[in-house]
């Protein structure tokens, strides 16, 4: 028994020292350092050590107009329903849906039954409160009349004319006409039908000029004023131009946007209300340069930006700005307006590190990056 007591205990005892010394000699493991943190060694030694290669182009500045895109809708500058004002039956209604009026065109007419008569009555009682009036005034200049009776005679007449003058209204609105130019969307009476104030003749949509409404985000909004020229293009391939005519103050407060207006003539009513477009408005000329996307990163500070490298060869970060896109690239303000733009490698440097560059017009075929 006690040989193999003696056997465990050395057998632990070799276990224990094997182990202690796995631990006391293996070296902790470092971890890796990334690329930046490579970059901000070397710079810290000085610049001592192997420069990054990397690529670069020549850039020059071009003059660019600075415009705002975004998407929009055609609408109606104006949409009426015309109503009736009196009551009666509809006697007549020569217009149907789709069809083209000029303003004061007849679009529904009342019968005119008893009013006629009743303009009749009110001038009779116009004229016969003239003569009254009239003959009180000669004999209250002879002072055979009292002022109370003269005014009296003076009121009535007022009121005859004032109940003409109403009656001749009444006249007037049995015929309901077209309030401008356009085209009858709907009806809503026939011939025949009894009305009452307030009912629909007739619906009008005024479709020249024709309007093509935005919404315009915070970033977006500067710059854009009425006036301001501004092309559409729609769905079927159509391109107009106009002018901003309207530019909200107010943000809407579900999607903090700004509602523009933008007028577009329409003479030959080709463009109907909620056609969808693509608005570009232009703005203000600036020197800008097309670069590709792909060449974009960000700083610590999230900024979009592209690194460049200057006289002594050392790398610059320039924060852009995109005013454009087309199908070549993008266009930016940020940058100088001449510029050796960081093409390849732009993510292995850091500001202020010293590179060894190779330009573009100088290969004959594409390189690998070189970190």
């Amino acid at each position: 028994m006690r040989k193999t007591y003696l056997l465990a205990v050395l057998i632990a005892m070799g276990l224990s020292v094997w182990m202690l010394t796995g631990f006391l000699g293996a070296e902790e493991a470092r971890p890796e350092l990334s690329i930046a943190e490579q970059n901000l060694k070397r710079l810290g030694q000085g610049g001592s050590g192997e420069v990054t290669a990397v690529r670069v182009m020549d850039s020059v500045a071009i003059p660019k107009t600075r415009s705002v895109r975004i998407r929009g809708q055609s609408s109606a500058k104006r949409q009426v329903t015309i109503q009736t004002q009196l009551d009666g039956l509809i006697a007549e209604r020569p217009v149907e849906r789709g069809d083209w009026v000029e303003e004061g065109d007849l679009l529904c007419r009342i019968s005119t039954e008893d009013r006629q008569a009743r303009v009749i009555e009110a001038e009779a009682q116009l004229e016969q409160a003239k003569l009254l009036a009239e003959s009180n005034q000669k004999l209250a200049s002879q002072g055979l009349l009292s002022e109370a009776v003269l005014a009296e005679s003076k009121a009535r007449f007022k009121l005859a004319e004032a109940n003409l003058l109403k009656r001749r209204i009444d006249r007037q609105r049995l015929q309901l006409v077209a309030p401008f130019k356009g085209v009858v969307e709907d009806v809503h009476a026939e011939v025949g039908q009894f009305v009452t104030p307030g009912m629909a003749c007739a619906t009008v949509v005024e479709l020249d000029p024709i309007l093509i409404r935005g919404a315009l985000s915070e970033s977006k909004l500067r710059g854009v004023t009425t006036g301001r020229a501004a092309n559409a293009t729609f769905e079927n391939g159509a391109e107009v131009r106009g002018l901003v005519s309207f530019v909200s103050h107010v943000a809407r407060p579900g999607t903090r946007t700004f509602e523009i207006e933008i007028e577009v003539d329409n003479p030959d009513q080709q463009l109907v209300s909620g056609l969808s477009a693509d608005i570009q408005i232009d703005l203000e000329q600036v020197l800008a340069h097309r670069v590709s996307p792909g060449l974009l990163l960000l700083d610590d500070e999230g900024r979009p930006g592209l690194r460049s490298v200057d006289d002594g060869d050392r790398v610059v970060f320039h924060a852009i700005q995109i005013i454009d896109e087309d199908e070549s690239g993008i266009w930016v303000v940020g940058l100088p307006d001449s510029v050796q733009l960081i093409t390849v490698g732009q993510h292995l440097v850091s500001n202020g590190e010293r590179i060894s560059k190779v330009f573009e017009r100088d290969l004959m075929q594409p390189v690998n990056e070189r970190g």
